[in-house]
C-alpha cells in the first residue's frame, strides 16, 4: 500500500535510532518496519532500493540494534524479518496491518530474497496499492499484487508467480497454468476477494465484473493464453 500520510507516533526507547538532525524521521522507521513485514525477507540492498533516504536509518549497526530491541530478527546474515512487536505500532501509525503477513518462520534463502526483488519491483509501479498472499491448497500463489487507479476508480488484480528454472520446468509451468484455469472457474479467489477487499478499503466487485490476471516473471516466456503474462522482472 502506498504511503501517504501516517499519525505521528514515536517510542522512546527507538529514538537513537532515528537521527533525526541527519534528516530522518520515526515516519520512515515506520515505512521500515511495514514493508519489511509486507515483504517477508529483506536486505540491506532492498531498503535502499525502496527508498534511498533509509540509509539513515538501516545500517548495519541500528539493524542490529532493532532486532536486539525484538522489532526485527534476522534468520541470517543481512536478512530481516519484521516481528509481531511492530504491529502495535503500525496500527496506532495508521497502517492498515489486518492483511499483512504473518511472522515468517523461514531463513530468507535465495528464493525467498528473488521474491522480495519482485516485490520491489512492483512497489515501483505507478498505481501499487499492496500486496496479499492468499492459500487456496492446490494453489499457492508468489503474491496477489493490488494496483488502484484511484483517479478512475479501477483496481486491478495480478497474481505473481517468481520461477527460476527447475527440473521438469515445462510441466511445472503448464500445471501452474492448470492451477490458476481452475481458480478462475471456482468461486475461491471471488470468496476470499469479497472478504478481503474491505479490509483494505477497496469496494466488493460483482461476481460478473470479476477478473484478474497472472504474471510469471522469469526468464522463459510461454503463451499461455489470455490473462497470462511473462516478463523478467516485476516493473
Amino acid at each position: 500500500m502506498k504511503i501517504e500520510y501516517q499519525k505521528i507516533v514515536k517510542v522512546d526507547e527507538l529514538s537513537q535510532l532515528v537521527p533525526t538532525k541527519s534528516g530522518a524521521t520515526f515516519s520512515q522507521l515506520w515505512q521500515i518496519f511495514y514493508y519489511t513485514r509486507l515483504f517477508k525477507y529483506v536486505s540491506y540492498k532492498h531498503y535502499i532500493q525502496i527508498k534511498s533516504s533509509y540509509n539513515k536509518i538501516c545500517t548495519e549497526k541500528k539493524l542490529k540494534a532493532l532486532c536486539d530491541l525484538g522489532y526485527l530478527k534476522s534468520p541470517q546474515n543481512d536478512v530481516y524479518c519484521a516481528t509481531n512487536k511492530v504491529l502495535p505500532i503500525l496500527k496506532e501509525a495508521g497502517f492498515n496491518v489486518e492483511l499483512l503477513p504473518n511472522e515468517p518462520v523461514g531463513i530468507g534463502d535465495i528464493n525467498e530474497l528473488n521474491n522480495t526483488d519482485v516485490f520491489v519491483q512492483a512497489l515501483k509501479r505507478k498505481h501499487f496499492y499492496t500486496l496479499l498472499f492468499p492459500n487456496f491448497k492446490y494453489l499457492i500463489p508468489d503474491a496477489l499484487l493490488v494496483e488502484l487507479d484511484k483517479e478512475n476508480s479501477k483496481y486491478k488484480l495480478t497474481f505473481l508467480e517468481i520461477e527460476a528454472s527447475k527440473p521438469k520446468w515445462n510441466e511445472y509451468l503448464e500445471q501452474k497454468r492448470d492451477n490458476y484455469l481452475r481458480l478462475a472457474k471456482s468461486i475461491d479467489f471471488y470468496q476470499y476477494w469479497i472478504e478481503a477487499a474491505p479490509k483494505i478499503g477497496l469496494t466488493k466487485p460483482y461476481i460478473e465484473n470479476f477478473k484478474f490476471n497472472v504474471l510469471f516473471v522469469c526468464e522463459t516466456e510461454r503463451n499461455f493464453g489470455k490473462g497470462f503474462n511473462f516478463a523478467k522482472n516485476g516493473n
